[in-house]
């Protein structure tokens, strides 16, 4: 035969099916993929394997397009390629145009035999054209799952066999094709890209995300890749419902008819009707243990269907454990179940109540009642409030709790004390205090002749939480006086009546005592599972260690009661809040300022408006630091402008904690002398010392003052006073700035040997504590001279040089010069359009001085005229001086 006829004898092939895909215009690159494909050059074959929607044939495309054309043969397979000459035809196509030209390659010519998957010569002839080329080719197999046919699959791995040296195979597909792939795992010579590889990280979907055209808000993404669980086709799809639709809420609420429609044509289609009706029925569960499938369907065999549904063809359900707990996806499960409730609301009460009365038989109450709330059974639901409320509120099941009353007709509660109890427990955790009084009152109406111990603890305790949160110190001591911990000793509610008394030792400033106290109380509530407990006792133990200069320890700690805490629950929280202000108040003593802004934001979504006095505390507290770590980042008059306004919100009464009110003081002072408003210092410091009388802080603040008025020797002397000792700190680490304070003077005063002794001395002291705040953004001078003392500062030289590693990293930019106070007063007039006479007339300066002052200011904010000059004020806060804008 002439190669004329042996072409011919070819079948016919599209040229689509042996091209490498275009990648779409929203591909995200994925070099830790690519990565994984390269450094296995050696492999002699390649398997991304993963169900529908996993970016297979993008990442193969994308690694094709990276190699070049001359070194990929690329074949998409279809149902055509079950006839084995068709395959064979498309296979010699692909490789033969992959092939430089000329080529005299038998692959571009070589005949396909009637029967070639069985025919041993021409499958030897491939090879030994393959094994002829100069350079190995790869051969990318796409879709290979549409190949069913034994017949094409028999010569492929015929081919294999004789393992040419000519040819890397890359296989995508849904299953597991039949190839050698464990014998090419155990010689190490296979790349094995799975489901959980291809899943997009967080960076990832960031990226994927910014190149999707619609905006979809950056605190939304972590969200979004939790519910998709970084599966690419979720990630698109959720795209485009927020492109559609104008957000994400559609898509998270299951009602996307596009994402839908995805999710039955692709992930459902393949699955025989029964194993449609076990996932349908198992998406009203977001877990289902083993036994529980077959509770919903009735079907023996539920647990078997459950395996089949786990395996690598389908990977619809994930399960993990002995025994087994089985999982559906959380795109899918939500869709079947948002679909199941419109189409079948009655089946789906019926599958609620039967998977209550298997988790109540289990001793699983939380899910039991949550369950019984969907089912919509009142009665039931009545039942396992009155039985499990208190050990489901110390356990931290508080969403479920919340659901459960809200159904609970109105007329139930005056009757049982116990739900107004659960509930205005409920409600002081989010603050809302009004709100508790009234469930009080409900719960004093209703109350028994002969209550139980349990009963008469929990009222004991919504007291002092109440005072806690909205009365005095004194008021919230007397309060945890009066819980009876004797009575409480018979009850589930012991350990946290030890930690409402313990607050008593710390407002006696006995911490020791207090913390000996939560940490027995941490042990017994671990042991016990009363998670809500737990991250009560790591709290205040955070708090103390807070109080004590271990800034350390209380970020380990505020870490540890954050990860307590459920995943994204919009509900508010105020001991979230709490750890939240831990976490800022670390980040921004450990010289994070951009984490300090990001857990400050995050404090004030968790308060919302809640009314409590310990609410309002804890936002100023937040806004303090945003302000702090904002005027770090450059913006210098917002940040000043946000701790003002956070401090005249405080206000001078004695509901202001003494450490808030100092650390209001110190970081306000220190950022308005930096700035030259010493109109606004002085400010600080009149507020400042009625609350800190005797406190070593009003000393820095003095200290601080006669620096900057050039007094070193006024500014060393009090300094002096305040390291005797005498002067008790409220905050440990402020003693670190008073160092750098000292340092300044010795400098100023020619004292160098004095300042590298402070120095030695700041840095072994804030090392320890990993407090670097004051350090990394020290004055020019400061850092000067730590930069100029590297080499000599022993066990802290490590220290230093992380100091001015990170804040070379920051590069915050310098801070403008200063306005004087009389240019101020007459930046404040530029916006009434008075002339400059009319400016001095209202100054009592000369004329002349007024236009002193404005070419001053021209120069200072880089303009040429009053409009532009007025432009630049307004943009960096330095004309808002209004105190009254900020609600709390």
């Amino acid at each position: 035969m002439n190669p004329r006829q042996e072409v011919s004898a070819r079948r016919r092939v599209p040229a689509t099916k042996v091209s490498i895909p275009v990648p779409r215009g929203d591909r995200v690159s994925r070099p830790r993929l690519f990565t994984l494909l390269d450094d296995a050059r050696d492999a002699a074959m390649v398997f991304v394997g993963a169900p529908a929607g996993f970016g297979k044939t993008t990442l193969l495309a994308g690694w094709a397009r990276q190699r070049g054309r001359g070194a990929v043969a690329w074949l998409t397979a279809d149902a055509d390629d079950n006839d084995d000459r068709r395959f064979w035809s498309a296979v010699l196509e692909a490789l033969g145009g992959c092939l430089p030209v000329p080529a005299a390659s038998p692959l571009r010519h070589l005949a396909v035999p009637h029967e070639p998957g069985t025919d041993l010569a021409f499958l030897a002839q491939v090879a030994d054209a393959l094994d002829a080329l100069a350079q190995p080719v790869l051969l990318v197999l796409d879709s290979a799952q549409e190949i069913t046919s034994p017949r094409t699959w028999h010569g492929l791995q015929t081919l294999l066999r004789h393992q040419p040296a000519g040819l890397r195979l890359a296989v995508s597909s849904r299953r597991e094709p039949p190839l050698p792939l464990v014998r090419a795992r155990l010689a190490d010579r296979l790349v094995d890209i799975g489901a959980d590889r291809l899943r997009f990280s967080a960076a990832e979907a960031t990226a994927f995300v910014e190149t999707t055209g619609p905006r979809i808000p950056a605190d939304q993404i972590s969200l979004l890749v939790a519910r998709t669980e970084g599966w690419p086709a979720g990630l698109r799809l959720a795209t485009a419902s927020a492109a559609k639709h104008g957000s994400l809420r559609d898509f998270f609420a299951g009602r996307d008819q596009a994402v839908l429609d995805y999710l039955t044509d692709e992930v459902l289609a393949p699955l025989t009707d029964a194993q449609q009706d076990l996932v349908r029925a198992m998406s009203v569960c977001d877990e289902v243990p083993a036994g529980l499938a077959a509770a919903l369907t009735g079907r023996p065999d539920a647990e078997v269907v459950l395996r089949e549904l786990g395996e690598p063809a389908l990977q619809v359900v994930r399960s993990a454990g002995t025994p087994p707990v089985h999982q559906l996806p959380s795109l899918l499960r939500t869709y079947l179940r948002a679909e199941l409730l419109r189409r079948a609301p009655d089946r789906t009460r019926t599958l609620h109540a039967a998977a209550a009365r298997w988790f109540a038989d289990s001793d699983r109450p939380a899910l039991a009642l949550l369950h019984s709330i969907r089912s919509g059974n009142t009665t039931r639901v009545g039942d396992l409030l009155h039985r499990h409320a208190v050990s489901l509120f110390l356990g931290g099941d508080h969403r479920v709790l919340r659901l459960a009353l809200a159904v609970l007709d109105d007329r139930r509660v005056p009757a049982d004390p116990l739900p107004a109890l659960v509930s205005a427990a409920l409600c002081l955790e989010t603050g809302e205090t009004s709100t508790a009084g009234l469930q009080l009152a409900r719960a004093e109406a209703a109350w028994p002749d002969r209550p139980s111990a349990e009963l008469t603890v929990l009222r004991q305790l919504a007291y002092s939480r109440l005072a806690q949160l909205d009365r005095s110190p004194a008021q919230a001591v007397r309060a945890a006086e009066q819980i009876d911990e004797s009575l409480a000793a018979g009850t589930p509610l012991a350990g946290l009546a030890t930690l409402h008394r313990a607050g008593t030792l710390v407002a006696r400033h006995g911490n020791g005592a207090a913390r000996e106290a939560v940490v027995r109380v941490l042990g017994a509530a671990e042991e016990q599972g009363q998670d809500f407990t737990v991250t009560q006792c790591l709290t205040v133990l955070g708090g103390l260690a807070g109080f004590d200069g271990d800034y350390q320890v209380m970020e380990t700690l505020a870490r540890r009661a954050e990860s307590r805490q459920p995943i994204h629950d919009p509900q508010r929280s105020l001991p979230a809040a709490q750890v939240g202000a831990m976490l800022a108040y670390g980040a921004l003593l450990r010289g994070e300022p951009a984490d300090c802004v990001d857990q400050a934001k995050r404090i004030g979504r968790l308060l919302g408006a809640a009314p409590a006095r310990a609410a309002r505390n804890l936002r100023l507290f937040a806004e303090t630091l945003h302000g702090a770590a904002e005027f770090e980042l450059g913006g210098w008059h917002a940040g000043l402008r946000r701790m003002r306004r956070a401090r005249a919100h405080l206000g001078a009464g004695r509901a202001c904690p003494s450490e808030h009110a100092a650390l209001c003081a110190v970081l306000e002072h220190r950022a308005a002398l930096r700035l030259g408003a010493a109109g606004q210092a002085r400010e600080t410091v009149r507020w400042a010392q009625p609350l800190l009388t005797g406190s070593g802080e009003l000393l820095l603040l003095r200290a601080r003052t006669q620096l900057r008025l050039g007094r070193h020797s006024a500014a060393s002397s009090v300094l002096r006073s305040l390291a005797d000792g005498e002067t008790p700190l409220l905050l440990p680490w402020v003693a670190i700035e008073a160092s750098l304070i000292g340092i300044q003077a010795a400098l100023a005063a020619g004292a160098p040997e004095r300042a590298a002794r402070l120095l030695g001395s700041a840095l072994r002291a804030a090392e320890p504590a990993g407090v670097r705040f004051p350090l990394v953004f020290a004055p020019p001078d400061v850092l000067e001279f730590l930069t100029s003392g590297l080499g000599g500062f022993g066990t802290s030289e490590r220290f230093a040089g992380e100091v001015l590693a990170l804040r070379r990293r920051l590069s915050t930019p310098a801070i403008p010069a200063p306005l004087t106070e009389r240019e101020r007063s007459v930046l404040r007039l530029l916006p009434t359009q008075r002339s400059i006479d009319e400016i001095a007339e209202d100054l009592t300066v000369s004329p002349n001085t007024v236009k002193t002052h404005v070419r001053g200011i021209y120069a200072k904010l880089h303009v040429r005229s009053r409009r532009d000059a007025v432009a630049i004020a307004l943009q960096r806060g330095l004309l808002d001086t209004d105190v009254t804008d900020f609600t709390v």
